[in-house]
C-alpha cells in the first residue's frame, strides 16, 4: 500500500519535493510484515550462528577447565610426593647430625687418649732413663720401652687419622643431603607456584564459562521469543493475505453506489477547466459549512493524514486494488496514518477548502495513482445538489 500511496502523492504534488516527515509512520501492510518476516528471519540466522559459536567456546572452555583442573590435580599430588622426599631428607639429615656429633666425640675420646699415652710414655721414658742410670740395670730396655711406646702413639695416630676420614665421610654426606633437600624446597615452591598458577587459570575459564552459558541461555530465549514472534508474523501475513483476497475486488464491485464524503453542493465537476490557466479538475469540489463532518466513502486504511500544499489538511484512505480516494480542504483531520476506517466513518470536518472562496471539501477517487470521474463512483442519489 505505501508504494501506490508514494505515487498518489507525486503525482499530486507535481514536481513539489515533500518534505521528510510530510508522511506519518510506515502503515502495517502485507509488505511490512513480509518484510519483518525477513528481518526476523535474518536475525535467527545470525543468533543460530551466535549460539553455534558459543557452544564451540563452550566446549573449548570446558575442556581447558579440565585441563587446569587435572594440572592443579597433578600438581598437588607432586606437592605431597615432594613433602614426603623433603621429611624423608630431614630425618635422613637428622640421623647424619647425631652420627657426626657420635664421630666427633670418637675423635675427640681418640685425641684425648693420644694426648693421655703421650704424657704417660713421657714420664715412663723419663723414670726408666733415671732409674737405668741410678741402678745400673739393662741400657736395652730403654730402647725396647721407647719401641713400644713408639708403637701405642702410632698407633692411637691410626684411629684418630680412621676417625676424622669417618667423621669427613658423615659431613660430605651431610652436605650432600643438605644440598639435595634445599633443591626439593625450590622444586616445591615452583610447583606450588604451577599449582596457584593452574588454580588461578581454572577459576577464570570456570568464570569465563558461566558467562558463555549465561549468554547462551539468554540468546536460547531470544530465539524462542523470535520464533514465536516469526509465527505470529506468519499468521498475521496470511491474515492479510486473506483479507487482501477478500477485499480483491470490492472497490470496482461498488462501482456508482459510494455515498458522497458530505452533504453540500457541487461547484466543481471532473474535468472542469479551473478558473485559473488551463488546468482541470481532477475531482469534484463540494461546497459545504464549515465544520460539517467528511466521512469515508468505503471501508479502507488511513494511508496519508497531514497537511499538503496545495490541498489543505489531506486524508488519503486505500481501498485496496489500486483504489484510493482523497479528501481535502479539511478543516483538521480526526483519524491517524494507519488507523482502518469504515465506510460512513467521520474522517475530518470541512475547513476552507485552503484558498478557496467557498468552504467544502474537494474530493477524488484515483486508480493507480490516475484520477477517476468521481460521479461515476457516487450513488445517483448523493445528497448533493447540482451545480448552481
Amino acid at each position: 500500500m505505501l508504494p501506490a500511496l508514494a505515487v498518489v502523492l507525486a503525482c499530486l504534488s507535481g514536481s513539489l519535493l515533500l518534505p521528510a516527515d510530510s508522511l506519518a509512520e510506515t502503515p502495517r501492510t502485507l509488505e511490512d510484515v513480509e518484510r519483518q518476516i525477513l528481518d526476523t528471519s535474518a536475525r535467527l540466522k545470525a543468533l543460530d550462528d551466535e549460539i553455534a559459536s558459543s557452544r564451540v567456546l563452550k566446549e573449548q572452555l570446558r575442556q581447558a577447565l579440565e585441563t587446569a583442573q587435572s594440572r592443579v590435580g597433578e600438581r598437588e599430588e607432586r606437592l605431597r610426593q615432594l613433602d614426603r622426599d623433603i621429611a624423608r631428607f630431614n630425618q635422613k639429615l637428622d640421623s647424619l647430625e647425631s652420627t657426626i656429633a657420635d664421630a666427633r666425640s670418637g675423635v675427640e675420646a681418640r685425641e684425648q687418649a693420644l694426648a693421655r699415652a703421650l704424657r704417660n710414655a713421657q714420664a715412663i721414658g723419663q723414670q726408666t732413663t733415671l732409674k737405668i742410670v741410678l741402678q745400673n740395670d739393662d741400657p736395652a730396655l730403654a730402647d725396647r720401652l721407647a719401641v713400644y711406646t713408639e708403637h701405642v702413639l702410632k698407633a692411637q695416630n691410626a684411629a684418630i687419622t680412621a676417625q676424622s676420614a669417618i667423621l669427613a665421610r658423615f659431613r660430605d654426606a651431610q652436605k650432600s643431603a643438605l644440598k639435595d633437600r634445599n633443591w626439593l624446597n625450590y622444586i616445591k615452591k615452583k610447583a606450588s607456584q604451577q599449582r596457584e598458577n593452574y588454580a588461578s587459570t581454572a577459576i577464570a575459564k570456570q568464570q569465563t564459562l558461566g558467562e558463555v552459558e549465561a549468554g547462551l541461555d539468554s540468546k536460547t530465549r531470544t530465539v524462542a521469543e523470535l520464533r514465536a514472534d516469526q509465527q505470529r508474523l506468519q499468521n498475521l501475513m496470511e491474515e492479510l493475505k486473506a483479507l487482501q483476497s477478500a477485499q480483491s475486488g470490492y472497490f470496482a464491485a461498488g462501482k456508482g453506489r459510494y455515498p458522497a464524503p458530505v452533504s453540500g453542493v457541487v461547484s466543481a465537476h471532473f474535468g472542469d477547466i479551473k478558473s485559473v490557466g488551463k488546468l482541470r479538475w481532477q475531482g469534484l469540489f463540494i461546497r459545504a459549512s464549515q465544520g460539517q463532518r467528511v466521512r469515508a466513502v468505503a471501508d479502507g486504511e488511513v494511508v496519508y493524514s497531514d497537511f499538503l500544499q496545495g490541498f489543505g489538511m489531506l486524508v488519503i484512505v486505500d481501498h485496496g486494488d489500486g483504489y484510493t480516494s482523497l479528501y481535502g480542504g479539511n478543516r483538521n483531520v480526526t483519524v491517524p496514518t494507519g488507523q482502518w476506517v469504515d465506510s460512513g466513518a467521520t474522517i475530518a470536518t470541512v475547513g476552507d477548502s485552503d484558498g478557496q472562496n467557498d468552504s467544502g471539501v474537494y474530493f477524488e477517487i484515483r486508480h493507480n495513482a490516475e484520477a477517476v470521474d468521481p460521479e461515476e463512483w457516487l450513488s445517483p442519489d448523493f445528497q448533493v445538489a447540482r451545480r448552481q
